[in-house]
C-alpha cells in the first residue's frame, strides 16, 4: 500500500499571539525533543522510502532529528503560507480593516500586502501533491513529509472536498502525524492528528 505521512513541525519559539507563516524561527528545544521521541516510535512502524521537508528551520530540525540530512529532500512547495508584511506581527497589531478584507475575500486577498493569496498557496501545495501522486507506482512506498498546518489542512481539505473555511479549522497539534493511504478509489485519510 502506498502512503504519505504528513508531520507537523513541533512548537516554534515565538509568542502564540504572533502571525507567522514563512517567518523562519527554531522550534522550542524541549517541545522539539518531545516530538522527536514520540514520532520516532510512531514512524518506526513504517518502512520509509522517501523523506521531504519544508526548508524552514522548525521543519528541518524535526526532520533531521529523525532522519539523516543527506536523505531529506527539501521542498519549497511544503512551506507554510506567506503572510507578507504581517509576518512576526502580533495578530492584534494587524489593522482590523485588513483582517476584515481577508475575511470578505478568503481565497483572493493578498496577505500582508506582499504575501500570497490563499488561492496561490493552495495551488502551490496541491500542485506538489498532484505531482507526487503521479509518481506512485504499483509498489508499496511510504513518504514522510515534514511540513506545516496550512499545508496539511490544504491536502486533507482537498481529499475531503472541504471548502477553505472548513479545512482551515481542522485541528492539528504540533508534532502530530497524519496518514494518507492510496486505494483504487484514490486517497483516503487513514488517521489525522495522531
Amino acid at each position: 500500500m502506498n502512503r504519505v505521512l504528513l508531520v507537523r513541525h513541533s512548537q516554534p519559539d515565538i509568542a502564540s499571539d504572533c502571525c507567522y507563516g514563512q517567518l523562519d524561527m527554531p522550534a522550542k528545544p524541549e517541545q522539539l525533543k518531545q516530538a522527536t521521541v514520540r514520532l520516532q516510535k510512531l514512524l518506526a512502524e513504517y518502512s520509509v522510502s522517501e523523506v521531504c521537508a519544508s526548508p524552514l528551520l522548525r521543519c528541518r530540525q524535526l526532520a533531521e532529528g529523525l532522519y539523516d540530512s543527506e536523505d531529506i529532500e527539501y521542498q519549497g512547495s511544503l512551506k507554510e503560507v506567506n503572510f507578507g508584511q504581517w509576518e512576526g506581527s502580533k495578530w492584534d497589531d494587524i489593522p482590523r480593516h485588513q483582517l476584515d478584507a481577508w475575511a470578505d475575500n478568503l481565497e483572493g486577498y493578498r496577505l500582508g500586502q506582499t504575501g500570497e493569496t490563499v488561492a496561490e498557496f493552495s495551488q502551490r501545495v496541491l500542485g506538489f501533491w498532484q505531482t507526487r501522486l503521479t509518481t506512485y507506482g504499483e509498489t508499496n512506498t511510504t513518504q514522510v513529509w515534514f511540513t506545516h498546518a496550512g499545508v496539511i489542512r490544504t491536502i486533507v481539505g482537498e481529499i475531503q472536498a472541504l471548502p477553505v473555511v472548513e479545512s482551515s479549522q481542522i485541528p492539528l497539534t504540533f508534532g502530530s502525524l497524519t496518514c494518507i493511504t492510496f486505494t483504487t478509489n484514490g486517497a483516503v485519510i487513514e488517521y489525522l492528528n495522531r
